[in-house]
């Protein structure tokens, strides 16, 4: 975007007295802001940045004035399973959604789950086992609001493509998207898997508005838009392509198998169930007898997983095991929560990731692994578990497989306070120095919270001249030198631009 249009946007903002951008997102932004579920009505206030691009408001108390931003997401979003739309100006309306108080003491952001009863998005959806489609055999995704599938082959075409990444932040983790044709509208869906996991390669997730070519397996979804499961970007190894397998990680388990099965969740080779022989004997729990059963693992996020507040979970997996007709053992009688004994014991190991700990501010020597238990309908702690916490798995066996595990933690309270004891409460750009400069100078800016950070300067006609700071950042105070030993004397603008914070101010170089 060129500076003038963004000088143009900044000058709308501060009419209104707002400084942050259309959509906030990320992990770190949704837990360490404190986000909290809220219902309201009122009438929305629309002000339009551009033909296409506004930015909504709603007031809840008819009093003229704005209580909240309403988030809906990029310009390009709509829901693909409702008839849900944005809201004109003036629209009395009711949105459900997550308030998020921004840093910077403007309007709170209220991110939009409901519209007048009309779902918009989940944003906690674990998107990257959505690769299900209807037809699919043993899909257990109807009523019963689970996300695991049976055993049948998935259909996966390999493909080459390129084209424009295109972010959704608005979810709790970021959503990818491809626009091959560079026509404004998303024409491919990108599975990078959880935003935990990170390939060894180097590779990296794209920016938005990015030119990217992408190898990967492509699979027609329920959702009316293809997915790529993502296997290269830009030249580099994001996951193998052999990983999944043709059953997307689960397997098959006969009951005449003279070794252990191994089942993997699809985006961690660290996280499996091993199934042991003699498995078939002593069977119960409602499942009935078949020769061979489909086991799945797969990772949720704890939000997925119900009844799990109150315990703190910082990582959750659903269970599935399909019968030859079907039938999954872990949906007994139309009810999630199941499980079943065997009659050997099975090997579970789960892996876990800092991220994750920092996400759930998780104290990492209080860790423990629960299984839901259906017959005291509650959480039991798996008292024998063995935590390594310099491989970060957490290892138990059981001849009890329940349809859901979590790992758990105590708040790291001491962590916290010492956070909020030595970190800046609020966003800022500073004033660089010297200026006017020859031909350095120092930037610096503050964060309030760690997320997504891009310093940029531009020249007086609005063009890119230097890229100070693009990618993750915890929260704290950071300085950057600026060289600009190649540049011409004249006036430039430097920009910092997070998940809820726009600044830019001015510099003069002069030889």
């Amino acid at each position: 975007m060129k500076l003038i249009k963004l000088l143009s946007l900044l000058l709308i903002l501060d009419t209104i007295s707002i400084t942050a951008q259309p959509y906030p997102g990320g992990m770190e932004l949704m837990f360490k802001s404190n986000y909290r579920d809220t219902t309201v009505t009122g009438m929305t206030l629309v002000q339009a940045l551009n033909s296409v691009e506004s930015i909504y408001y709603i007031d809840t108390n008819t009093d003229g004035k704005a209580e909240f931003q309403l988030s809906f997401g990029p310009k390009w979003y709509k829901p693909i399973d409702s008839n849900a739309e944005r809201p004109k100006d003036g629209d009395n309306v009711t949105i459900k959604g997550a308030v998020v108080k921004n840093a910077i003491n403007v309007n709170s952001i209220l991110i939009v789950y409901e519209i007048n009863g009309l779902k918009w998005r989940d944003p906690f959806n674990p998107f990257w086992n959505n690769v299900g489609m209807p037809g699919q055999m043993f899909n257990d995704s109807g009523g019963c609001m689970g996300y695991a599938w049976g055993g049948n082959n998935l259909q996966i075409q390999k493909v080459s493509l390129q084209g424009i990444a295109a972010v959704d932040e608005t979810f709790f983790m970021a959503q990818y998207y491809l626009d091959e044709n560079k026509d404004g509208n998303t024409d491919y869906y990108l599975n990078f898997g959880p935003i935990w996991y990170q390939p060894k390669s180097g590779a990296v997730r794209p920016k938005n508005g990015e030119s990217i070519s992408i190898v990967g397996g492509k699979i027609i979804t329920s959702n009316g838009i293809p997915m790529i499961l993502v296997y290269e970007i830009n030249g580099k190894v994001w996951r193998d392509t052999n990983s999944f397998g043709n059953y997307f990680g689960g397997m098959w388990v006969n009951r005449n198998n003279a070794s252990g099965v191994k089942i993997k969740n699809p985006f961690d080779d660290d996280d499996f169930i091993m199934i042991n022989p003699g498995w078939n004997t002593g069977m119960g729990m409602g499942m009935m007898f078949s020769d061979s059963l489909f086991f799945r693992m797969l990772e949720l996020n704890p939000q997925n997983i119900p009844n799990t507040k109150g315990n703190n979970a910082f990582c959750g997996f659903e269970i599935g095991i399909f019968n030859t007709g079907g039938t999954n053992g872990m949906w007994q009688n139309g009810n999630w929560g199941g499980r079943m004994n065997f009659g050997s014991l099975s090997k579970f190991q789960i892996h876990y990731d800092d991220m994750q700990l920092n996400a759930y501010d998780i104290d990492k020597n209080s860790i423990k692994a629960k299984y839901w238990d259906n017959g005291t309908n509650n959480w039991t702690n798996l008292s024998d578990a063995i935590i390594d916490r310099a491989n970060k798995t957490v290892t138990f066996s059981s001849n009890i497989v329940s349809n859901y595990v979590i790992l758990t933690g105590e708040k790291n309270i001491t962590a916290v306070d010492k956070e909020q004891k030595i970190l800046p409460d609020n966003y800022s750009l500073e004033q660089n120095y010297p200026n006017p400069f020859n031909p350095a100078t120092t930037i610096s800016y503050t964060l309030p919270i760690a997320g997504s950070v891009t310093l940029k300067v531009f020249d007086i006609t609005g063009k890119e001249v230097r890229m100070l700071a693009n990618g993750y950042k915890v929260a704290g105070k950071y300085s950057v030198t600026f060289n600009a030993s190649d540049l011409a004397s004249g006036i430039y603008f430097y920009q910092i631009i997070t998940s809820n914070f726009v600044e830019t101010k001015k510099l003069i170089l002069m030889k």
